[in-house]
């Protein structure tokens, strides 16, 4: 008898432990447009984006007749980013969203309008708040290119004005959705990883209202916080000194060194021009830049006239590819010396220099200050013919 309740006892505990094991289970289906099968789908543990730490994908599958699916336990409601490698961008959010892994059938619908999810409490709700505010967010805009682009076929319109106006309302049209949305999402679950994640996820701390983020910033943990703000302070010195290099490098300063290399790996300083040379012609630019590309031509018929005179131009490319920038040295043979540091946009001289955009030119004088800053095309021309005029 006592062996009998012994054998109950034990089936007993099993049948617990396999009810526990298996009311941790999840199953995640996605179902979109049968163009994207083969496309490969990840998923990965989600991250702040001011993190260091760089995770890699827990588990990935192809599409196959239009769906995916992915499988398995968890413990407590987690964040994961789900990823979509080449894809078209036709539906909104498609390459990349965050998405609840929690216990039970999530569902991920794809259509022009986003993704929708259903099938467990944080999900449902996450599509209740954020989820339908992106959507109508969507609608709307649609409706707004439609009105701009009638706009634009208006005779005598202006085109960049136009969009420059429309792009505020498209800005206004995320602010009364989204941003309030976001509030009440995070609001619900503030005070763990999931409303940390969104908090930083959704907008930009400085977007929310003032009384959200006096409510919900106390309660992200100190060390994210200490995180975020040391990303914050680090994004501000760099503009600083930008700020700051655009102020040194107005007409009438000195020059600032450059030292970067050729394409075949030749390192060249700008000091070793500036003075022996009349006038060093400094051209920002980048093989992905069609007006860049675009004033190659210019660029090759000013050396020609003045080089004899003492004109130098050094092309400064911000490519960080060098395949691709070899390849448009060969295509355009742009005039002068051309040196890269290779590093794109966040090359050393593009920041020195204070370039926002590009391309950018720069003109200094045989005594090393800045002659101009920034001309092109007729004014180009014209300051470099009166200073060579006077010589």
């Amino acid at each position: 008898m006592l062996r009998n309740n012994l054998i109950v006892l034990l089936l007993a505990a099993a049948g617990l432990f396999s009810s526990c094991g298996s009311g941790n289970h999840y199953s995640l289906t996605g179902s979109l447009p049968a163009r994207y099968d083969g496309c490969l789908v990840k998923l990965t543990p989600a991250t702040f984006f001011f993190s260091e730490e760089k995770p890699s994908p827990v588990d990935s599958v192809k599409i196959k007749d239009g769906k995916f699916q992915f499988a398995g336990t968890v413990q407590e409601p987690t964040v994961y980013m789900l990823t979509i490698d080449g894809v078209d961008y036709k539906i909104p959010d498609m390459a990349s969203i965050a998405v609840v892994i929690e216990p039970g059938d999530i569902t991920m619908v794809y259509d022009t309008l986003g993704i929708m999810v259903s099938g467990t409490p944080v999900n449902e709700r996450y599509m209740t708040t954020i989820g339908e505010a992106k959507r109508e967010t969507v609608r709307q805009r649609q409706l707004l290119w439609q009105e701009r682009d009638s706009v634009k076929r208006l005779p005598g319109s202006v085109e960049n004005e136009i969009d420059n106006y429309y792009n505020l309302k498209s800005s206004a049209i995320f602010k009364e959705n989204v941003i309030p949305a976001s509030e009440n999402f995070i609001r619900e679950y503030a005070g763990t990883e999931i409303g940390e994640f969104f908090f930083f996820h959704c907008c930009g701390k400085d977007v929310y209202s003032k009384a959200f983020v006096d409510e919900v910033y106390p309660t992200i943990r100190p060390e994210i916080r200490e995180q975020y703000e040391a990303l914050i302070r680090a994004r501000q010195e760099k503009q600083d000194y930008f700020v700051h290099s655009q102020k040194a490098t107005n007409v009438g300063m000195p020059y600032r060194e450059i030292v970067a290399r050729t394409i075949d790996g030749k390192e060249i300083r700008l000091s070793d021009y500036v003075g022996k040379k009349q006038l060093i012609l400094l051209d920002f630019w980048a093989s992905w830049c069609i007006p860049c590309i675009q004033e190659v031509p210019l660029l090759k018929r000013l050396q020609e006239k003045y080089k004899d005179q003492g004109l130098q131009i050094v092309g400064v490319s911000v490519d960080s590819d060098r395949e691709k920038w070899q390849g448009t040295l060969d295509k355009h043979q742009p005039a002068g010396i051309q040196i890269s540091e290779l590093k794109g946009w966040e090359s050393v001289s593009r920041v020195d220099y204070g370039v926002q955009a590009i391309p950018f030119t720069v003109l200094i004088d045989a005594s090393g200050k800045i002659l101009a800053r920034n001309p092109h095309g007729p004014l180009l021309e014209e300051i470099i013919e009166k200073y060579f005029s006077k010589k």
